[in-house]
């Protein structure tokens, strides 16, 4: 298998594959079509949407911010990497093209939340510079805790 992959902007063509491996990443609390397309509605100008692809141009994962205005706090929307392609950068140069982003749309820093058991998301957010500054129960669901961390960006 290529461990190459490029990243590029999302397309309203990629949502059915993102839908479908929101399904696979995230069961206990995937994202439905619809609130794909309502997230897409804000692109260009408040939310920014990139996706992975492997040598073949298939999507491997995805991730998306939202930054409603200047001086507010960006807000990681979702980073999601395909089991069988993690731990090759992927999710690091996702969180670093989002972190660009927002800083050119003003976001003094970045907040997002992680499951609290994601351990390998958790590790490297840390290793990126996150904090974590709270918890909020049942954010997945019931039972399921999400950890709020957050980095200040430089200017």
């Amino acid at each position: 298998m290529a461990k190459s992959f490029k990243i590029r902007e999302a397309m309203t063509l990629d949502l059915p594959t993102l839908v479908g491996m929101e399904k696979k990443l995230f069961s206990d609390s995937p994202w439905s079509m619809g609130q794909f397309k309502e997230e897409f509605k804000g692109v260009p100008k408040s939310r920014f949407f990139l996706v992975a692809v492997d040598a073949d141009n298939q999507i491997i994962g995805y991730a998306g911010v939202l930054v409603v205005a200047p001086g507010v706090e960006a807000d990681v929307l979702t980073v999601g990497v395909l089991p069988e392609h993690q731990k090759r950068g992927i999710a690091s140069a996702f969180m670093s093209e989002l972190e660009d982003w927002s800083l050119e749309k003003g976001a003094p820093a970045m907040m997002l939340e992680v499951a609290v058991e994601n351990k390998p998301a958790i590790s490297l957010y840390e290793k990126l510079g996150y904090s974590n500054i709270s918890t909020r129960q049942n954010y997945y669901g019931p039972a399921l805790d999400a950890f709020v961390m957050r980095k200040e960006l430089a200017k």
